[in-house]
């Protein structure tokens, strides 16, 4: 199994009402069908005339992009896994090691066996190996790679975007979480107050 995680969030206590650490999981069956989704990103680029190295990155791409790349997941072959901490002001409940715990168990659940590949985040990436090693994961790989170099760790960006607006529960999350919906394998939200 091949997968790719991204994060939204830091850890700490909340800095508003609303605020969560959130990280969500790509899972391919297996490599040929990452290829494939990958694939149909770089299609994507070129339908919408953007140059082959433009990354999509939900935060700072229009709301016409935005909505193509929601219409592409959609149609993408791929399951996914949230965690979502909700943080709260008093106690520093949103930490990566509990993040990790928490992704650990509900990838192992479904596989022993997986390449993970996320973006950047070296103290997140420490944890996920720590504790995979220290539950005797040891198939359970994973590695820091460059957004930009890897289409499925931006559609991850998207997924996990999508997901925090969820947890949130904001008036736009609705539709746009309904188009990937049929995809999720576990949406857990934990939440501390």
């Amino acid at each position: 199994m091949y997968g790719y995680l991204d994060e939204s969030g830091a850890p700490g206590v909340a800095t508003n009402s609303n605020d969560f650490l959130v990280a969500s999981v790509l899972l391919f069956d297996s490599q040929e069908t990452a290829n494939r989704c990958s694939k149909s990103v770089d299609l994507l680029r070129k339908r919408l005339k953007l140059r082959e190295d433009y990354e999509f990155h939900r935060s700072h791409n229009s709301t016409k992009i935005q909505a193509a790349v929601v219409q592409l997941l959609s149609s993408l072959d791929f399951k996914f896994i949230t965690v979502a901490i909700k943080k709260n002001h008093t106690r520093t409940h949103a930490s990566y090691p509990k993040l990790a715990k928490l992704i650990l168990h509900e990838i192992s659940t479904r596989s022993k066996d997986v390449k993970i590949e996320m973006d950047a985040n070296p103290p997140l990436c420490a944890e996920l190996r720590r504790q995979a090693r220290a539950a005797k994961l040891y198939k359970v790989k994973f590695k820091e790679v460059k957004s930009h170099k890897r289409n499925l760790i931006q559609m991850t960006d998207y997924i996990v975007a999508l997901s925090s607006h969820k947890a949130r529960n904001t008036i736009k999350s609705v539709e746009n979480y309904r188009a990937i919906a049929k995809k999720q394998l576990v949406f857990l939200e934990i939440r501390t107050d």
